[in-house]
C-alpha cells in the first residue's frame, strides 16, 4: 500500500522537474514566453477535455457542472480582487500565481484519482500516476515561465513549485481515505478544477500569449495537447 503513496509523491515532484527544465534556458524573448503560455493553455485544455470533465460528468453530471461554475466564479473573484492589484510590470507574477492556484486545485483530485485507480487494480493506479507525472512537467514549466519573466528568483520559484508538488501525494492520501466514506465528492472537485482551468485559458493564458506573439502561441498550444493526449491514450 505504501507504493501508491510513493507514486503520488513522484508524480507531484515532476511539477518541480518542469521548472528545472525551464531554468536551463538562459535567454528569454516574447516568442519564447508565447510558446510556453500556449503550452500551458494546451495542457489545461487537454486535461479538461480528455480526462477531468468526462470522468466527472459520467459519475455525477450535476456535481460536475456545479463544480465548473464554482471554479469559474472563484477565479473571476480572484482576478478582480487580487490580480488587478498588481502593477503592469508585475502582472506576470500575478498570472504565475493564478496558474499555480489552478494547478494546485486540480492536483488534489488527480492525487485522489491515483488512489481510486489503485483500488480497482494496482496497475491502473500506476498508469494514472505515470500519466499525471508526465503532464505535471509542462505544468511546472507553465507556472515558472511567467514568474521568471516577472523577475522572481529561480530559487524561490523552485521551492514554491516543489511545495506545490506535495499536493498530489496529499490527494493520494485523501483519496485512499475517501474510497469508502465519500467518493461522491470527486466529481465536484474535478469539475471545480476544470472551471478554474477553463477560466485561466480563456481570460489569462491565451490573451497573454497573443500579446507576446500571436503565431508562436499555437505551437505551444498544439504541443501541450499532444503531450496530454499521448499520456492519456497511449
Amino acid at each position: 500500500m505504501e507504493n501508491i503513496y510513493l507514486l503520488g509523491l513522484i508524480a507531484g515532484v515532476c511539477t518541480a522537474l518542469g521548472a528545472v527544465f525551464l531554468f536551463i534556458k538562459k535567454q528569454w524573448t516574447d516568442r519564447s514566453l508565447a510558446i510556453f503560455l500556449g503550452l500551458a493553455a494546451g495542457v489545461m485544455v487537454a486535461v479538461v477535455v480528455f480526462d477531468m470533465l468526462p470522468s466527472a460528468l459520467l459519475c455525477d453530471y450535476r456535481g460536475a457542472i456545479a463544480g465548473v461554475f464554482g471554479g469559474i466564479l472563484l477565479l473571476l473573484f480572484l482576478d478582480r480582487c487580487i490580480l488587478q492589484r498588481f502593477s503592469a510590470a508585475d502582472s506576470l507574477i500575478g498570472l504565475g500565481y493564478l496558474i499555480m492556484l489552478g494547478i494546485a486545485l486540480h492536483d488534489l483530485p488527480e492525487g485522489m484519482a491515483i488512489a481510486l485507480g489503485n483500488e480497482m487494480k494496482a496497475r491502473t493506479g500506476m498508469v494514472i500516476a505515470l500519466g499525471i507525472g508526465v503532464h505535471n512537467i509542462p505544468e511546472g514549466m507553465a507556472i515558472a515561465a511567467p514568474l521568471i519573466m516577472g523577475g522572481m528568483k529561480k530559487t524561490r520559484i523552485f521551492i514554491q513549485i516543489l511545495l506545490l508538488g506535495l499536493i498530489t501525494p496529499l490527494g493520494t492520501i485523501i483519496g485512499r481515505a475517501a474510497v469508502v466514506s465519500m467518493p461522491q465528492f470527486l466529481p465536484f472537485l474535478l469539475g471545480f478544477a476544470s472551471g478554474i482551468m477553463i477560466y485561466l485559458v480563456l481570460f489569462q493564458l491565451w490573451p497573454q500569449a497573443r500579446f507576446k506573439n500571436r503565431k508562436s502561441r499555437w505551437w505551444g498550444f498544439l504541443a501541450g495537447i499532444l503531450i496530454i493526449f499521448t499520456a492519456t491514450f497511449i
